[in-house]
């Protein structure tokens, strides 16, 4: 997981490092030596809960990696499929195959200066994709019929995996959830802030201890919406352009 790609995502991550320990330094300090600290029990709870969520959301992001990664196997063996059934008679399946190599190289080509945010606008690249499957020349031998049944299994695998994709990109977090640690994290800055003693060791360490729990609280953000990885996922789909060019080109 590649975050730290954009000038925007160093900035706001060093904005979250730097803000509280500034703030630490600059604001009065209200606690007093040898009386009990308020910022313990508070800091196990939210450490508690954001990594449960931080967990939850690693686990979705890895979900939704492996069933792109299945829908672009699936994509390169529509290929080969095709590739081989079309070289069973090549008079009957050349227009066939070449038309379904279009189809396909124009699917993969939809990523092509989009961030996976519109993923859904491939939605009609896809459709003439696997329409076109259907409109396959008269299959006249055994190997020929396995070889389609294995297309038509493969066109729907990927059919398949475009829907969890979709849902899987946008269940993130709800409001109510980022409501609830928006709470803890302001009791925690109270709770941090009230315990703190006015030397510069204690002002220090209150403000890298609410610099760690935000950068924590960034990093859930990053994980469950994806917003850095937007354009390098939609890169792997043009990048598979270049793969499938290349074969054809081996092939031929």
């Amino acid at each position: 997981m590649d975050i730290l790609n954009s000038r925007k995502t160093i900035l706001r991550l060093g904005l979250v490092v730097a803000v509280p320990v500034l703030a630490m330094f600059l604001l009065p300090a209200y606690g007093q030596s040898g009386q009990p600290r308020f910022d313990l029990p508070m800091a196990f709870l939210v450490g508690l809960t954001l990594i449960l969520l931080t967990h939850q959301a690693a686990e979705k992001r890895h979900r939704l990696m492996q069933t792109i990664n299945l829908e672009l196997n699936k994509l390169r063996r529509i290929y080969h499929l095709s590739r081989n059934l079309s070289e069973s008679d090549s008079q009957r399946y050349r227009s066939w195959f070449t038309e379904l190599h279009g189809h396909l190289y124009r699917y993969l080509s939809a990523f092509s200066g989009r961030d996976f945010g519109c993923y859904e606008d491939t939605n009609s690249e896809f459709r003439e994709l696997s329409y076109h499957v259907y409109k396959v020349p008269e299959l006249r031998s055994n190997k020929e019929e396995a070889l389609y049944d294995d297309l038509l299994r493969t066109v729907a695998k990927v059919a398949e995996s475009r829907q969890q994709i979709k849902e899987s990109k946008d269940s993130r977090m709800s409001v109510y959830v980022w409501l609830v640690v928006l709470l803890l994290i302001v009791g925690l800055v109270l709770s941090v802030w009230l315990s703190t003693v006015d030397v510069w060791t204690s002002r220090l360490a209150a403000g890298v201890t609410l610099a760690g729990f935000l950068a924590v609280v960034d990093l859930l953000y990053e994980v469950d919406t994806l917003a850095s990885e937007y354009r390098s996922i939609a890169q792997r789909y043009v990048d598979n352009v270049g793969r499938i060019e290349l074969r054809r080109r081996e092939d031929e």
